[in-house]
């Protein structure tokens, strides 16, 4: 018997569990592999932690929360997961609107953009070739160690008193007495709590397959490459980067020495049990071309490792945070959609004060399961 249990120990689960635990909250959090896995959508070793939301200000404002918090998280372990290093956005023809709308939605909240014309962008970046114009971030977001930060905050949450339960596959929810019951594979156990926080993740829809707003598991690519040269990538000289209408995104050298380059195009539906390090040579084709067009410095290097990331999609690109229908007691986070990460420790944040207070100072309107949801993905 738990005050609140939480199922899935991606970034919002096992953040939700250090806030719980933190509160003195009897937590249990399980996890059917373990934190951080290679098949989780929390796994790998960065994500952006990018401000620009092409003028939508109530993402701007949050990525601000989120990194406070990623900052005190920081300073209490003693850890350097978030690097503040800046963000930089390109395009390589003129006037691409979503780049626009995200440069004037920063000015317009009062941040600072730098704006970057094409000689700009040859004489302060110059690892970069055929791209019209951009802006920069200076000083403003940068990237996080994803896969640590997750197995962090699941190492805190257990130090504050919570039960991590690691092989424990949910394979079922019932509610009974005012209580939600959780049936885990891992020995028949049954845990029961007051609360129920659902962070399943791409296996969202299987543990809860009639919620109104669709969670679909999709396939992004994501390749580390050893440059030539090391020092021409590393920070400061290059910065966490998107060329916003190639779809491709990176950061400077960090893991073993690579540059990490990935491909933002929501790919076909992906089944989330499927292995992620197949070799993809369609996924690789297009790396290439948009090195040898883009980034000719990277284009021959290296490819130390590749793998699929999961994005678990909404057809609005908007989160899911809602209490699940037809069970009073359970609530659910889900849909991040392939930009949810840097807002983890935020989001978990949100579903403890939920789970045990009822209520949070967010607005989280348009993540309601009631909302009209667009056919088209407005992927940011």
């Amino acid at each position: 018997m738990y005050d609140v249990v939480v199922v899935g120990a991606g970034v919002m689960g096992s953040a939700t569990a250090y806030w719980l635990s933190r509160a003195g909250k009897r937590v249990a959090l399980l996890e059917q592999f373990s934190p951080a896995h290679v098949r989780a959508s929390s796994a790998d070793e960065s994500r952006t932690i990018r401000y620009q939301y092409r003028g939508q200000a109530a993402y701007t404002r949050m990525v601000a929360g989120a990194v406070e918090l990623w900052k005190e998280f920081d300073r209490q372990s003693g850890t350097d997961f978030y690097r503040e290093t800046g963000t930089l956005t390109l395009q390589t023809r003129p006037d691409f609107e979503p780049l626009l709308d995200g440069y004037q939605g920063l000015c317009d909240l009062g941040y600072q953009p730098r704006w970057l014309d094409a000689n700009d962008v040859r004489r302060e970046f110059p690892q970069f070739a055929n791209v019209d114009s951009g802006y920069i971030m200076e000083g403003v977001g940068g990237y996080i160690a994803a896969g640590p930060a997750t197995r962090a905050l699941a190492d805190a949450a257990a130090e504050q008193g919570a039960d991590v339960f690691t092989g424990a596959e949910v394979v079922e929810l019932s509610e009974s007495g005012g209580r939600v019951t959780s049936v885990a594979t891992a020995g028949g156990r049954a845990f029961e709590g007051e609360a129920f926080v659902i962070t399943a993740g791409p296996w969202t829809a299987r543990l809860l397959p009639n919620l109104p707003v669709r969670v679909q598991p999709t396939a992004a690519r994501l390749h580390y490459l050893k440059p030539g040269d090391p020092a021409a990538y590393e920070y400061p000289r290059l910065t966490p980067f998107s060329v916003m209408d190639t779809q491709f995104y990176g950061f400077p050298v960090h893991w073993r020495g690579c540059v990490k380059v990935a491909d933002d195009m929501i790919g076909e539906p992906f089944d989330p049990d499927r292995d992620r390090e197949h070799e993809d040579p369609v996924a690789l084709a297009k790396l290439r071309d948009f090195l040898a067009r883009h980034l000719p410095g990277l284009r021959d290097a290296e490819i130390v490792y590749s793998k699929t990331c999961t994005y678990s999609m909404t057809p609005d690109s908007d989160f899911i945070i809602d209490r699940v229908p037809n069970l009073d007691n359970a609530l659910v986070a889900a849909g991040f959609s392939g930009h949810g990460f840097k807002f983890g420790i935020l989001i978990g944040q949100i579903m403890a004060d939920l789970a045990t207070r009822g209520a949070t100072s967010w607005d989280l309107d348009r993540f309601r399961l009631s909302r009209e949801t667009s056919a088209v993905s407005q992927h940011w």
